[in-house]
């Protein structure tokens, strides 16, 4: 529970928040490797927190392939967003690709927060608002940036090249397999 409520205050500073304020709406959970968190087809009730781990989001192609869609490391707060607010099947699988433990929230729980503590709206805001920021980034970084540019942007997160695979870096950067092992040599 510290470290979302750390990661809350790094979003919005001016706020003091209590254990009290949240734990009785946050459920621990333990992944092992392999553990789905949340299956393709399958409606998104909650918010998810990563304590430590890594979550990696998949989905399928429409000849079959598995494709990465995102990783999700420590101190990320997150949702399939589509399925979460639209109550619809969910197109992306999330699993876990090591032992990673997570708090989640239920959409019911997240609603009363939210109308609760005005501090909690804003940091949903300030969270979405950066989840945005981030995927401009990406974007834009496919439309400017060579496959060889986009792979070395990645150094300036370790983790991406530490605990993600080969074959799911290759898949989120919109390249073969045997281009990013071109890329690394």
């Amino acid at each position: 529970m510290d470290k979302f409520i750390n990661y809350i205050q790094s979003v919005i500073s001016d706020t003091q928040i209590e254990n009290s304020h949240l734990e009785k709406f946050c459920v621990a959970k333990s992944l092992n490797k392999s553990d789905i968190l949340l299956d393709i087809g399958q409606i998104c009730n909650y918010y998810y927190f990563v304590n430590q781990g890594v979550l990696r989001f998949f989905y399928f192609t429409e000849d079959g392939k598995e494709c990465a869609r995102w990783v999700a490391f420590g101190n990320y707060f997150f949702t399939e967003t589509e399925s979460y607010l639209k109550a619809v099947p969910s197109q992306y699988g999330i699993i876990a690709t090591e032992k990673t433990e997570i708090l989640q929230i239920h959409k019911n729980h997240i609603d009363f927060l939210i109308e609760k503590y005005d501090w909690f709206a804003k940091f949903l805001f300030y969270n979405q608002q950066e989840t945005i920021l981030n995927l401009t980034k990406v974007i834009e970084s496919f439309q400017n940036q060579s496959i060889k540019d986009r792979y070395e942007e990645l150094f300036k997160y370790p983790d991406f090249i530490q605990k993600v695979k080969s074959k799911d870096l290759a898949s989120m950067l919109g390249m073969s397999k045997c281009s990013i092992s071109r890329i690394k040599k």
